[in-house]
């Protein structure tokens, strides 16, 4: 309800008083900017062993129709809002090419203004390991969107150290391990 002028407008403000509502306008939506500086993706999950590249820190990059959009920390992937670009395409994806209708990760929570609220299960594209046979959307239970400090350059994730299926990971993540490749400018480890 929004009043628009106060001439004659009495019965109005009567009706949004005896149903509960305060005059004026009353905005209680979050906007891109209220969104986090920084998140971080982590999954033990699908994602892990299907879309590593997509794990880690990003950093508030801008804001499209209204939602923010989300840069990787090495500058590989975005997460964005597809129907910023896409009228009536309302999900979320993580993507290395920003406002495409593709991704490695997909949600279709079209309320959340920011991704840490997002409250649907969010999918990643599988075709390897225990996926091999699906090579579809599978959802992910285990992939959480955090807000972390954006001058925090400690991995939020767990680095194993015996394991039979090593995760891998690659930037600022490689910091201090022993083993490393570099490939295009990118440093790649296994931790």
């Amino acid at each position: 309800w929004k009043v628009v002028s106060m001439a004659g407008s009495r019965g109005i403000l009567l009706l949004c008083a005896v149903l509960g509502f305060a005059y004026g306008e009353v905005n209680n939506t979050v906007r891109a900017s209220d969104c986090c500086q920084a998140i971080e993706i982590t999954s033990q999950g699908v994602t892990l062993v299907n879309q590593w590249t997509r794990l880690g820190k990003y950093f508030l990059d801008g804001e499209e129709g209204g939602r923010p959009v989300y840069k990787q920390d090495n500058s590989q992937n975005y997460l964005y809002f597809i129907g910023a670009w896409i009228p009536g395409y309302n999900w979320w994806y993580v993507n290395d090419d920003l406002g495409q209708n593709m991704g490695g990760l997909i949600n279709m929570d079209k309320e959340a203004i920011c991704p840490d609220q997002i409250t649907v299960t969010w999918e990643a594209y599988a075709w390897t390991g225990e996926w091999e046979d699906v090579n579809d959307w599978v959802p992910d239970p285990d992939l959480k969107i955090t807000c972390v400090n954006k001058d925090d350059t400690t991995p939020q994730h767990e680095k194993t150290t015996t394991s039979v299926k090593e995760s891998c990971t690659w930037g600022s993540f490689c910091d201090g391990c022993s083993v490393t490749s570099t490939i295009d400018g990118v440093t790649y480890c296994c931790a």
